[in-house]
């Protein structure tokens, strides 16, 4: 994508929507029906895959989901594991979590986790940020296309602070860093590959709660 007024009035109101939303997630607490809620959390989500979607077509984007490359699930879990191992099992072994409190075992989270990690977050998140942001600015960046990477990752762990503080956006900026860069750097590991990681990720971490923490 060139570096025009045009695509640049994309990204600026494509970000300030994305922010719209995901700030109107804080009251997704204040539902008492689960149901709902479930909803809320599904259609908000949804709704900034297909923000980052509307803003790439009218930039002219082109969107490269290849669904058949069996090697990128491999190395999206592959990540996944090495990420829940460092950063999950590892320190709660030791006495200490990084990754919240403990969580009480229940079928229902462990197969709402599941879902909604591998079909909506991964999927989603990674859409928006791997896809949308890190390639719009990697465009912007010709010469130094480690740059886009570098500031979509940092967008990344901004968006989280809806769910922490500082230390959550730098935790997440890592994160978000360790997943641009497989995609950017690593053969075949695209779009499917990351999100594949991401939600598996997310997934892991629940368990490590519930078992370990």
């Amino acid at each position: 994508m060139k570096l025009t007024k045009r695509n640049i009035v994309i990204l600026c109101c494509s970000l300030a929507m994305i922010c719209a939303v995901t700030f109107s997630a804080r009251f997704i607490k204040y539902i008492d029906i689960r149901v709902f809620k479930i909803l809320a959390q599904v259609v908000l989500n949804l709704l900034n895959g297909l923000i980052a979607w509307i803003a790439m077509k009218l930039a002219g984007m082109k969107i490269d989901i290849n669904l058949k490359n069996k090697h990128q699930y491999r190395i999206g879990v592959t990540i996944s594991i090495i990420l829940s191992v460092t950063i999950a099992i590892i320190p709660a072994l030791c006495g200490f979590s990084l990754i919240g409190n403990h969580t009480d075992f229940s079928w229902f989270v462990l197969i709402y986790d599941l879902l909604f990690y591998m079909l909506i977050i991964g999927p989603v998140e990674e859409f928006v940020f791997r896809v949308y942001l890190q390639d719009t600015f990697m465009s912007f960046f010709e010469k130094h296309k480690w740059l886009g990477v570098v500031i979509a990752s940092f967008l990344f762990g901004l968006w989280h602070i809806i769910n922490g503080n500082v230390v959550q956006v730098l935790f997440t900026f890592c994160i978000g860093i360790v997943f641009g860069f497989s995609k950017y750097k690593i053969k075949d590991c695209g779009y499917v590959g990351v999100s594949v990681g991401h939600g598996l990720y997310d997934f892991l971490n629940t368990l490590v709660r519930m078992f370990i923490v």
